[in-house]
C-alpha cells in the first residue's frame, strides 16, 4: 500500500487509534504488523493515556514536517482542547510507565499465549475454539490478531441447528461474558459489503495482565460461547 501511495504521491496514512501505542506489542502496531512501513501521518489515541485521560495525537513524518515548515509554516487545524496540560501530562506518564516496566514484552509474551496460530496444544483460544472437543470449532471461522489485540470471526451461514433470535451471536455472547465478569466487544455485520453478515468478538486486555488473568479470561469466553450455543440449539 505504501508502495501504491508513493507511485501516485499521496500520503501514506495509517489509523493506529486503536491497535497502536503497544497494543499490538509494539509501539506502533506498523512495526510489527505492517511490514516496518512508516507512515507519512499516523492517528494515535487509546494507548496514548491508558484510558486516565481523554486524548489523542497525529504524528507525522519528517517528510510531512518540512512541507509544512517550508511553505504555509502553519498545520491548519484547530481543537478546543489540543495541547491541553492535564491530558498531555497523563499521556507522558503512560509511556513512562509502559517503557520502566517494560509493558510490551509482557504483551507480546501473554498475547503468543492468549491466541498464537501456531499451536492448537498451546494457545488458548485456538484450544478452547478449535481444539478437537471445541463445541465451536465448526463455527470459529478465524481467530486473528497479535499481541494484546484479538479477533474471532464465528460463521453460522450453513448451521441450521440453532435458532439466536432477533440478537446476532456475537452480542449474545458479549452480553453472556458480561454476566460472567468478563468484558468483551461484540460486533456484527464485518463479513460482507452490505452489512448484513458477520459475528466477531473482539479482546483488548490491559498490557499489565498476567498468565493467571489471560487463561481466565479464555475459560470464561469459552464458557460463555458454549452456553449461548447451547441455548439457542432447536
Amino acid at each position: 500500500m505504501k508502495s501504491v501511495c508513493e507511485k501516485y504521491g499521496a500520503l501514506f496514512i495509517l489509523d493506529e487509534v486503536m491497535s497502536g501505542m503497544g497494543r499490538m506489542g509494539t509501539l506502533h502496531a506498523w512495526e510489527s504488523f505492517g511490514d516496518n512501513a512508516k507512515p507519512d501521518i499516523q492517528a494515535v489515541a487509546k494507548g496514548l493515556g491508558g484510558g486516565y485521560a481523554p486524548i489523542g495525537a497525529i504524528l507525522m513524518s519528517k517528510k510531512v514536517a518540512d512541507g509544512i515548515k517550508n511553505t504555509s509554516g502553519l498545520w491548519k487545524h484547530g481543537h478546543t482542547y489540543q495541547g491541553q496540560p492535564l491530558g498531555c501530562a497523563t499521556a507522558l506518564a503512560v509511556q513512562e510507565v509502559i517503557e520502566s516496566e517494560n509493558l510490551l514484552e509482557n504483551v507480546r509474551t501473554q498475547g503468543a499465549y492468549l491466541g498464537s496460530h501456531l499451536s492448537f496444544s498451546e494457545t488458548l483460544l485456538q484450544k478452547g475454539l478449535r481444539g478437537p472437543n471445541a463445541l465451536a470449532a465448526p463455527y470459529t471461522f478465524d481467530i486473528r490478531g497479535g499481541g494484546g489485540f484479538w479477533g474471532i470471526e464465528f460463521d453460522f451461514t450453513n448451521a441450521t441447528n440453532f435458532d439466536f433470535g432477533k440478537e446476532a451471536f456475537a452480542m449474545r455472547v458479549q452480553a453472556r461474558c458480561l454476566k460472567n465478569n468478563l468484558v468483551i466487544m461484540g460486533f456484527t455485520g464485518g463479513s460482507n459489503l452490505e452489512g448484513t453478515k458477520g459475528n466477531h468478538l473482539v479482546i483488548s486486555p490491559a498490557y499489565i495482565i498476567t498468565k493467571a488473568q489471560i487463561e481466565k479470561i479464555a475459560a470464561v469466553l469459552v464458557q460463555s460461547v458454549e452456553e449461548v450455543l447451547r441455548e439457542s440449539t432447536v
